[in-house]
């Protein structure tokens, strides 16, 4: 049997990219699909091939290949469902929040496909509910980022990371000296090279973090793998990021700030002469920190410890994938 890992790159011609380079063109990826990736890779012997994400009923290979389905899906939902040459293993599947994906991904072909390919592991409650209502066998696998080896020591100096959070105000204490980083990165990079940005970027959380202040999912969950002590930003409400709540890690919800505090914010760069601005622009924020921020968020927060969870969601991936091979080879 041969073994696959996801990719993530949309196909671009080399006019198509240079266009993109000299106009300068937005076009951007997150790195938290590749990080998804490289926590699925750890339960395989060996990544034959990768296949893309959102092309996966366009694989037509000779021989079979074993594919962990876990992540967010999907851009093109009318790629779906994944082709007869892959053999798909649930774990940490994730249906989006869009009527079009629903509409796709919950169609008799697509429930007919997860029934043939059960169970299905889901990262979060409501995408496991979609699922069972239509008498697919689901559970709630969570997310394989959980899966992340602990730490084996904490940093002597270590820093306080603010990803993905240029819109939060930090507390002066913590803002200072502190690390930022983004999980975006420009869409036509090579999938080879997200992976090492992503690599690399968890590492120094692992061996620099103390503290990590952020947006994103998948600079969160890994974090909390690792043992470091983390401060979320983001919706309550979105069932995409619930697995948090149920990981004991509070979400707090964005601060909604009027739109002069964000130009004066961006404004501060070209300003650095202007002692009677800065000196504004201070004030402003502090007023902003004490009344949208220090009143509700803890600044201070405790190591959550996910070992026995991380335990279970090893065991039971490890399970399931041994399930659908010895499945698949009878």
């Amino acid at each position: 049997m041969k073994y696959a890992s996801l990719k993530y790159n949309i196909s671009m011609s080399e006019n198509e990219i240079e266009e993109i380079r000299s106009h300068q063109k937005r076009i951007k990826s997150n790195i938290g699909d590749n990080i998804q990736s490289i926590a699925a890779e750890q339960f395989l012997p060996i990544v034959d091939k990768r296949f893309n994400r959102d092309a996966l009923n366009q694989v037509h290979e000779n021989e079979k290949f074993l594919l962990i389905m876990n992540g967010w899906y999907t851009h093109m939902p009318e790629n779906w469902p994944p082709s007869e040459s892959i053999i798909p293993v649930f774990i940490g599947f994730h249906i989006t929040e869009s009527y079009h994906v629903k509409k796709l991904l919950l169609s008799d072909e697509s429930i007919s496909y997860y029934k043939r390919n059960e169970p299905i592991g889901c990262r979060d409650k409501k995408t496991a509910e979609l699922l069972s209502d239509r008498g697919v066998k689901t559970y709630y696998s969570k997310c394989l980022t959980l899966t992340f080896p602990k730490r084996e020591y904490e940093p002597q100096n270590g820093k306080v990371f603010l990803v993905d959070v240029e819109d939060i105000p930090i507390p002066k204490n913590l803002e200072q000296g502190s690390l930022s980083l983004t999980h975006i990165v420009p869409r036509f990079i090579s999938d080879e090279n997200k992976i090492l940005i992503a690599k690399q970027i968890l590492d120094k959380y692992k061996n620099e973090a103390c503290l990590v202040i952020t947006s994103r999912i998948h600079c969160a969950i890994p974090c909390i793998a690792f043992g470091i002590p983390v401060i979320f930003f983001g919706d309550p409400d979105d069932y995409r990021v619930s697995i948090l709540q149920d990981l004991g890690i509070e979400i707090y919800k964005k601060p909604k700030f009027p739109i002069i505090y964000n130009v004066l914010k961006r404004s501060r760069k070209t300003a650095k002469n202007n002692f009677l601005f800065l000196k504004f622009f201070e004030v402003l924020c502090e007023i902003y920190r004490k009344i949208f921020i220090n009143k509700y968020v803890n600044w201070n927060p405790i190591l959550v410890s996910i070992e026995n969870e991380k335990a279970e969601v090893i065991k039971k991936t490890k399970e399931t994938i041994k399930f659908i091979m010895k499945k698949n080879v009878d």
